[in-house]
């Protein structure tokens, strides 16, 4: 049963996006997807590429959950580590429960709505964790904020940067990917500088392949987000120095 009802809400997707960018071009998105689900597939000794980051080759990330080797968790994940490994005994709060699910942690992770295991329920709007972190993370994780939920709000997603960078510890970081197009609000947030970042870069995606490099923000303002496959095709890199 839950097998058919999930087929219904694709067939439904696809079927709402076919009337509005035309069959032929959702026929071709969804061939070209379930080709590369195929052809990407973690193998033993696969050797699964790089994208260029700050000059330096970083292997893309690729892991069954997801399907990452589809998506930008490919790009945000491995960057999201090495974060990490640069900050080796940092207290760390993540924001959004995302890496737990391709390696083992064991730093404070807050979830609205997942639950799991060591996750804390909490609305990150309105997070007092009572302490402060050498590092915060948030991996696509904000532009859902104030928006997928029952009552919309525009600025719900600045006030959850404020409560994080309250939580940021004297010289920590708060470090945050966001995929763009898919909260306009949240994209004019960050191009206008409404929310303080002190650092921002940006990935690009080919159009239909999940090939990524490094390119100025400037030149992802105007992104969509593809709501067809859930996939974004440019991701912002932002960084926010304790205040």
């Amino acid at each position: 049963m839950l097998l058919l009802r999930r087929a219904g809400s694709v067939l439904s997707r696809v079927a709402s996006f076919a009337r509005e960018r035309g069959l032929l071009d959702v026929v071709a998105s969804c061939a070209r997807w379930a080709r590369d689900w195929l052809r990407g597939r973690p193998g033993r000794g696969r050797d699964h590429g790089s994208f260029e980051w700050e000059g330096r080759d970083v292997p893309y990330f690729v892991h069954d959950y997801h399907y990452t080797w589809l998506n930008e968790r490919a790009v945000e994940v491995p960057l999201a580590l090495e974060v990490l490994e640069r900050r080796p005994s940092a207290s760390v709060l993540e924001i959004g429960n995302v890496l737990g699910h391709y390696v083992p942690v064991d730093h404070t992770v807050v979830d609205k709505y997942e639950t799991a295991p060591g996750v804390l329920n909490q609305d990150v709007a309105d997070l007092d964790l009572g302490r402060r972190f050498d590092l915060v993370l948030a991996i696509s994780t904000l532009e859902h904020v104030g928006l997928d939920e029952d009552v919309l709000d525009e600025d719900k997603p600045v006030r959850a940067v404020e409560r994080l960078r309250a939580h940021v510890a004297p010289g920590g970081l708060l470090w945050v990917t966001h995929p763009v197009g898919y909260n306009p609000a949240l994209d004019a947030r960050f191009r206008d500088g409404t929310l303080g970042t002190t650092r921002m870069r940006a990935l690009l995606r080919e159009p239909t392949r999940n090939v990524w490099r490094e390119v100025p923000p400037d030149d992802v303002w105007s992104t969509p987000y593809d709501r067809l496959l859930y996939t974004a095709h440019a991701v912002l890199v932002a960084e926010f120095d304790a205040p």
